[in-house]
């Protein structure tokens, strides 16, 4: 991204290094199994814990009534993610059964029959770069930063990498990092896109053709393998391989050698590194069958998971300020974000991540009054929903800090809708967020226990 936002120090730094700073991030999970011994995870940025009776879990729980990868937890904003994978006796909490909740250290629920409780979320010192760029990526934020010294450390080896994250977090833009900051940067970097293959073509668009090979083949053509013989190749979206390339894909990547149709007898060596990308929990569907386990793992040298928008604190008010600055370069016009657009912003739960950010922000520039952008510019969820309510309850307050926007929201706002539908219930309906959701971050601030209802 062209734009460059103010930069914010988040860290303090460490000794010795002027690339490199130390923050601190939840980062471990402490839970106890009823009647037994508490036990402690390390968890990576974002990483999920299964839970289940098969050795595929992460923690192997012995109980029968326990399905083979029976649930997950995961760090999110205001607690932890308790997530059921499809288990046979169920996932519960307060008696009713749930698919996904968010829960805070004393929390108990039952797996099947095992009674489980959340007992901590500590924190850690990560590793995080210094600067708020890193090649073609921006942030602000812990999360991105500790990102930003994991591919430093990733994009001169001599490692394939999976990169994951929902749609519109970045994930091309990671790859080509990687690539750009390798010894491979003077290379081809060749895209492969999986969801847009054509079955009909893909061994052909993949592994290339001789002349003569099928009809219309006029010419011998070079695959996409080939294409990236020196430099990388990035797979996007390699959850949607059929079964049939995936195998192809598993030979061809062990191998580094590849056949073009109707030249079956000669193999040609190339010498790529494969960055793979998807949206797609792969370990899911490699447990469901759907994904090869060899060529799972065989991809998998080394991972990067992409935060979405909603877990990077406040940059996408950063990064709204950059697109904006790109447009003003562009057409010569200078856009400013009003302090309710902001509001709502940090708000709502950007399901499309940076590429819906830079959409909304593109298209409110164009319509704003005035060059200045309000919330309601912005076409973020319902016109009722909780954020454009915030936005309104807060735009009288123009001199608070955005840093502090969080705190400012949770301890402002959220008590005052809780005293006018008293209910939690009543309250997540009007805020437009889960009941668990909203649990946590009221018993964060210490209003939970009067108000469980």
């Amino acid at each position: 991204m062209s734009a460059k936002p103010p930069k914010a120090d988040l860290t303090e730094p460490t000794t010795g290094s002027n690339k490199t700073k130390t923050a601190r991030r939840p980062g471990q999970l402490r839970v106890r199994l009823f009647d037994q011994e508490s036990a402690e995870f390390p968890l990576a940025n974002g990483s999920t814990i299964t839970f289940g009776r098969s050795r595929a879990a992460n923690v192997v729980i012995s109980d029968q009534s326990v399905s083979k990868v029976h649930f997950s937890l995961r760090v999110v904003d205001g607690g932890v993610e308790l997530e059921d994978l499809g288990s046979k006796n169920g996932t519960w909490y307060a008696s009713r059964r749930v698919r996904r909740l968010v829960l805070v250290p004393g929390d108990k629920f039952w797996a099947g029959e095992c009674g489980v409780e959340l007992l901590e979320v500590g924190e850690v010192d990560v590793e995080i770069a210094a600067d708020t760029e890193c090649g073609l990526l921006f942030g602000e934020s812990v999360a991105m930063r500790e990102l930003f010294a994991m591919i430093a450390k990733l994009a001169p080896a001599p490692l394939d990498v999976l990169v994951q994250g929902e749609t519109g977090t970045g994930k091309e833009l990671t790859a080509r990092t990687l690539h750009d900051l390798s010894g491979r940067r003077d290379q081809p970097f060749v895209v492969l896109d999986c969801s847009t293959l054509p079955s009909t073509l893909a061994d052909a668009a993949i592994f290339g053709f001789r002349r003569g090979a099928f009809t219309g083949a006029d010419h011998d053509q070079p695959g996409l393998f080939e294409q990236a013989d020196g430099g990388t190749l990035f797979i996007d979206e390699i959850g949607e391989l059929s079964a049939d390339l995936q195998l192809k894909f598993l030979r061809a990547l062990d191998r580094r050698q590849v056949a073009r149709l109707g030249d079956a007898g000669k193999l040609r060596t190339v010498d790529i590194r494969v960055v793979a990308a998807t949206n797609r929990d792969l370990s899911a569907d490699v447990r469901a069958g759907r994904f090869r386990e060899d060529l799972f793992h065989r991809v998998v040298h080394a991972s990067l998971r992409l935060p979405p928008l909603r877990e990077r604190g406040m940059d996408m008010v950063a990064l709204a300020k950059g697109f904006l600055a790109a447009l003003a370069e562009k057409h010569g016009e200078r856009i400013t974000l009003a302090d309710d657009a902001k509001t709502l912003m940090v708000t709502y739960d950007w399901p499309g991540n940076v590429r819906e950010l830079k959409h909304a922000i593109r298209r409110a520039a164009f319509v704003c009054r005035d060059r200045v952008i309000r919330s309601e510019d912005l076409l973020l969820g319902r016109p009722d929903g909780w954020g454009y309510k915030l936005a309104k309850a807060l735009d009288d307050a123009k001199s608070h800090e955005y840093e502090d926007l969080h705190t400012l929201v949770d301890s402002i706002y959220l008590p005052t809708v809780l005293s006018e539908c008293q209910t939690i219930s009543a309250s997540a309906r009007r805020l437009g967020i889960t009941r668990g959701r909203l649990r946590a971050k009221l018993k964060a601030l210490g209003l939970h226990d009067a108000s469980d209802r």
